[in-house]
């Protein structure tokens, strides 16, 4: 790991343990930032661990384990959401609460500037979908703050259409209505590099909406899962009103699961697509992903 001067710019990352933070975190120290990682367990960090110039060990929904994360910081960029569909902790309480904290803390501590992600979609969805409320809370409060942020709005990421290789592995894909539904998925390190772009900007947008280089329908993704498997396309198709029933059956019960289904019946509905952006295809990571396996 290459060692930076204490004058370099500190840059606290908090999702460093997962998909998209952890590739920021990499993409930042190779720009020459310091990066300050915030992780729950340090062993949690794995690989991007040497692009990490010091470890923050506390937890995001607990505001008491973070006193001092910010300090000395330039800027902070935060992840940080559910990635499950366990009851506890909800959304509100990590995409928007933990968030929260981390705002006020970046604040205390003097940093300059706040980077925060949120969802393709999510000003127009807020109020029919409580995840995207979550977030855009999270947004409003920036909005509010002294800090210069930048609110980035990804459509998906390269982690989520790897959830669709695992499937096809298994056999039989199945699609939520016809699969005719647009996006443009990008790779975490292409976020990364717009991150880094955004922090060394003197006047930073308030906003980025943000997509891949390539656009498909939801059925050509799977296609071209079934292909870098070599396998034969398999098909079974779920209607549209199935999974809105299902969502509004199941928030009750566990509301992750709730806005999980909700959030596919809006993407598989309306698409997102965003201005392009980045390198990296999908085919790619797909074959990445096959070469793994073999």
């Amino acid at each position: 790991m290459r060692m930076r001067s204490p004058k370099t710019p500190m840059v606290v990352v908090a999702g460093a343990t997962g998909y998209l933070g952890g590739r920021v975190a990499r993409v930042l120290h190779e720009a020459g930032l310091r990066v300050r990682a915030l992780a729950r367990d340090e062993s949690r960090l794995e690989d991007v661990r040497s692009s990490c110039d010091e470890v923050f060990v506390g937890q995001a929904t607990r505001p008491e384990t973070l006193r001092g994360l910010c300090d000395g910081a330039f800027a902070v960029f935060s992840s940080v959401g559910v990635r499950h569909v366990r009851k506890r902790p909800t959304f509100f309480e990590v995409d928007r609460d933990a968030n929260l904290s981390l705002v006020r803390l970046a604040e205390e501590a003097g940093a300059e500037r706040f980077v925060f992600i949120s969802i393709s979609g999510a000003p127009e969805l807020r109020d029919t979908l409580e995840l995207m409320e979550a977030r855009e809370q999270v947004g409003d409060r920036l909005g509010e703050s002294a800090l210069r942020s930048t609110v980035i709005r990804p459509t998906g990421l390269f982690n989520d259409m790897a959830e669709f290789f695992g499937i096809a592995r298994r056999g039989r894909v199945w699609l939520i209505g016809r699969g005719e539904a647009r996006v443009n998925p990008i790779h975490g390190s292409d976020v990364g590099d717009v991150v880094a772009e955004v922090l060394g900007d003197g006047t930073p947008p308030a906003e980025v909406d943000l997509g891949g280089p390539e656009v498909f329908t939801m059925k050509e993704i799977r296609e071209l899962a079934f292909d870098a498997l070599q396998r034969p396309r398999r098909f079974g198709y779920v209607p549209l009103w199935a999974v809105a029933a299902a969502a509004t059956v199941t928030r009750p019960l566990n509301r992750n699961l709730g806005a999980l289904l909700a959030g596919l019946h809006a993407v598989n509905t309306r698409g997102a697509v965003a201005p392009r952006s980045g390198k990296r295809r999908l085919a790619d990571y797909y074959a990445m992903l096959a070469r793994a396996e073999r």
